[in-house]
């Protein structure tokens, strides 16, 4: 097994960006089933899926590398980051700093959770495996 590629970090920060997008175009679909709903709930709800996207991207990405999974995965959290920026300076009218920020500590934070994910993943694995062939 070897490490991440370019190509896997940028598949990465295009699954990770697309939970925010397909987040904003379902509140922007829906405004009027939302105008009921408490802005903070909404807030909070958006901070869950933008975990949920760190954390999905990274545990997949993580799950490629051989070692070193806690830097994989923040790498994957800049990149992922930059990509957003890139996205929501070209899409959007006007930018939020807020937003940018709130999905830098989203990014961060879910991005470590999926490595740690993946790493654990491949530790159960391997003790699994180790003793499988110890009892054969």
């Amino acid at each position: 097994m070897n490490m991440p590629n370019l190509n896997d970090y940028l598949a990465g920060a295009m699954l990770a960006n697309g939970f925010v997008w397909m987040w904003s175009l379902i509140l922007g679909y829906f405004s009027g089933f939302f105008t009921n709903i408490s802005p903070i709930l909404l807030a909070d709800a958006s901070y869950v899926i933008y975990l949920l996207g760190g954390i999905t991207s990274s545990y997949l990405v993580c799950k490629r590398a051989a070692s070193r999974h806690l830097i994989v995965g923040i790498k994957l959290s800049i990149i992922t980051w930059i990509f957003s920026l890139i996205i929501m300076l070209s899409l959007t009218a006007e930018p939020s700093i807020g937003t940018a920020f709130a999905l830098l500590a989203c990014f961060v934070a879910g991005d470590i959770a999926g490595a740690y994910l993946a790493l654990k993943s491949r530790l159960k694995a391997e003790r699994v495996q180790t003793e499988t062939s110890e009892n054969t």
